[in-house]
């Protein structure tokens, strides 16, 4: 289990070109430095929600929530680890660009979508659980997950009354595009996970015994 702290949505673009497809918009190209300012932001957010009572309340229904917060957070840690390798590597573009002169790319025009109430989700995780032959962690995870994203992204635009929001990244609140992943992206965290010695199916494996010696129902 990953918490995942800054967006869990990327605006992907390909090269722009001068007659723009329907459906699309051209935009500049995320700089890094733009970048980093908004996931500061983010971070001191997300620090901020993941500890509030209507989020942690969640965990409090399937374990010790203090020692489930410490598993995702090593989660995160490692990952982070492993992102800030790949960043050194690459100069710190990843997806976005050093360059004072961003160029324009074409991505797809975002709709708003459905976002489903913490209610709504944990019931359709638990219809969907049944069809599973294998055990899927408790819905209330995803339900803290999901609590912790709309907290810290509350301030990305909603439709009042209505149970809708706009893919929260830092890339669309700067109104932005994110190069999609390279060959060399890609390299990059390769090398990373083996100079780090990390293995995600060993990381998988490590979270999933950390969830469970912290009460939660998992089958590992």
């Amino acid at each position: 289990m990953k918490l995942v702290i800054i967006a869990s949505f990327a605006l992907i673009a390909a090269v722009y070109s001068e007659d723009v497809p329907a459906g699309h918009t051209v935009v500049a190209q995320c700089k890094c430095s733009d970048l980093e300012e908004c996931g500061v932001e983010v971070k001191a957010k997300t620090d901020n929600c993941k500890k509030q009572p209507k989020c942690t309340d969640f965990l409090k229904q399937i374990g010790d929530a203090t020692k489930i917060m410490a598993c995702l957070d090593a989660d995160h840690v490692q990952m982070m680890k492993v992102e800030t390798c790949a960043k050194k590597k690459l100069n710190g573009e990843l997806g976005c660009t050093n360059s004072e002169t961003p160029v324009n790319m074409t991505i797809p025009l975002i709709p708003v979508i459905e976002v489903p109430s913490l209610e709504e989700a944990g019931g359709a995780q638990q219809g969907e659980g049944e069809q599973h032959a294998q055990p899927q962690p408790p819905m209330q995870l995803s339900q803290y997950l999901m609590c912790i994203d709309e907290c810290a992204h509350d301030d990305m635009d909603v439709i009042p009354g209505r149970k809708k929001r706009s893919p929260a990244t830092c890339a669309f609140k700067l109104k932005c595009a994110l190069a999609p992943p390279s060959e060399q992206t890609q390299n990059a965290y390769t090398e990373c996970q083996k100079e780090l010695n990390f293995d995600p199916v060993k990381g998988a494996a490590d979270s999933c015994k950390c969830l469970k010696d912290a009460g939660v129902a998992m089958q590992c």
